[in-house]
């Protein structure tokens, strides 16, 4: 909408000349969907709870009119019931807000520099627990010592969700390498006590049997930890393709172990590197993780599974 010497549109408000008077009224852009938060969505309850409250009081402070405002929030009734919104929610959240006078809604409150506030800051996940409330509720426990009451203030404590990673952030990465040409290698950790350095595959890439190409993407060794590694067959050079949290020579420990003693076998990769190679294997470590959660590390560890195919994983290994 362009300005004329009746109507300006300033933001989000629409400043209407009508004689000596003037109004105020909300002011959408042709292209706005009012797509607002899905009631549904994977946020903090309080957060889609507020936000019928809020959109009402942004109508109540910007229209002034009181036959234009209720026009407005019928329009905004319909908004957030398109977004799934339950309708008692909305309507409580019109009622509040239409209840403030607008004097006060545009009143201007300045904040007491001398209040405390310490964000309680997590990430949010509907499975993890409200740990927010086990705070407050064992709050008064700390505020027991006269030392931390006069640290930790009543109500000091607020709190704040951190937005997880989107597919998007999980596959991606914002870091612009440009022509940057160096090479990850894996190599020994040069530690004369480390029983597992013979096991290591060095070099900055690997070939596997099928033709295609591994290749790390940080500089590994068998003391790193959180990553996914190739282990290959020293008699036949078929792959197996694994994933582990600890440091990669706790694992080949492990595996040693299982190929010595068929009790505690628990994949039949281990049965194949006793039958087939003897005891004798390579390992290659390829991936570093970012993140030590587990379920991310299972399915970076199934699509490399998907994209190079090792027949020692799962229903395809070779028994010899």
């Amino acid at each position: 909408m362009e300005s004329n010497d009746i109507k300006l549109p300033f933001l989000d408000i629409l400043i209407t000349k009508t004689g000596k008077n003037i109004t105020t009224d909300i002011y959408y852009k042709s292209t706005d969907t009012h797509q607002y938060l899905n009631f549904h969505s994977c946020h903090p309850s309080y957060t889609k709870r507020n936000i019928p409250y809020c959109l009402a009081r942004r109508v109540c402070t910007i229209v002034n009119d009181e036959t234009k405002r209720d026009i407005r929030l019928n329009e905004l009734k319909i908004f957030l019931k398109k977004q799934k919104y339950p309708n008692a929610l909305v309507n409580k959240g019109i009622e509040k807000a239409r209840a403030i006078p607008l004097l006060d809604l545009r009143d201007t409150k300045s904040k007491s520099k001398s209040e405390v506030l310490i964000p309680f800051v997590n990430t949010q996940n509907p499975c993890n627990p409200d740990f927010y409330n086990v705070i407050k509720t064992n709050l008064p426990i700390l505020r027991d010592c006269e030392l931390l009451k006069s640290i930790i203030p009543e109500n000091a404590i607020i709190q704040s969700k951190r937005q997880p990673k989107n597919l998007k952030r999980m596959l991606t990465t914002a870091k612009f390498n440009g022509n940057n040409t160096s090479t990850y290698r894996v190599d020994t950790c040069q530690d004369t006590r480390c029983g597992m350095c013979d096991n290591i595959e060095i070099g900055s890439k690997k070939l596997l049997k099928n033709g295609k190409t591994i290749t790390p993407n940080q500089n590994l060794n068998c003391k790193s930890r959180n990553l996914i590694y190739c282990i290959t067959c020293n008699t036949c050079n078929e792959c197996y393709i694994g994933q582990t949290g600890n440091s990669l020579c706790e694992r080949i420990r492990i595996h040693r172990q299982h190929i010595r003693d068929p009790s505690t076998r628990m994949i039949p990769l281990s049965e194949h590197l006793d039958n087939c190679g003897c005891g004798i294997f390579k390992v290659f470590p390829f991936y570093k993780m970012k993140d030590p959660v587990l379920t991310k590390r299972l399915s970076k560890e199934t699509l490399f599974i998907q994209i190079f195919k090792p027949k020692l994983n799962g229903n395809n290994c070779i028994i010899e």
